[in-house]
């Protein structure tokens, strides 16, 4: 089984006014309603997902060789997909989701992002606000 999510960084300078306007509803090149979008596969994801709001989410790795790093991020809000080969977290700050949808019957989940703030994206899927980001980290 298979989920495709999207997410998209909304542009809360557009105007719906002036695309209805001027572009009989569309964006335009003065006008952009996302300023980026992913989208991507997991390929092994059940139909069973959980939402977490109340943990913290765990960045790990390494940086160069035999650097590893260990960073606690707060205030997030984890999609956990449930698969035959183990778990896949979604990750995003809780300061920046605007909006989600999730269409089960479809297998999609679709997330807006408001551009309050910068968005970071250190691994696909996840999407820390650059307040929250750690600073080591940062190129």
């Amino acid at each position: 089984m298979s989920y495709i999510i999207q997410v998209y960084l909304k542009n809360n300078s557009f105007s719906e006014d002036y695309a209805l306007e001027k572009h009989e509803g569309q964006d335009s090149p003065e006008n952009i309603r996302h300023e980026w979008e992913d989208e991507f596969k997991l390929k092994d994801a059940s139909d069973v997902l959980e939402i977490v709001r109340d943990q913290p989410f765990i960045l790990a790795g390494e940086m160069g060789e035999n650097k590893p790093f260990h960073y606690e991020i707060q205030d997030v809000i984890q999609f956990i997909f449930h698969g035959e080969e183990g778990t896949t977290a979604i990750v995003f700050s809780e300061k920046c989701l605007d909006e989600y949808v999730i269409d089960h019957d479809r297998k999609r989940l679709t997330v807006y992002l408001n551009d309050d703030e910068v968005v970071e994206n250190p691994v696909p899927g996840v999407y820390i606000v650059l307040s929250a980001f750690p600073k080591e980290l940062r190129n």
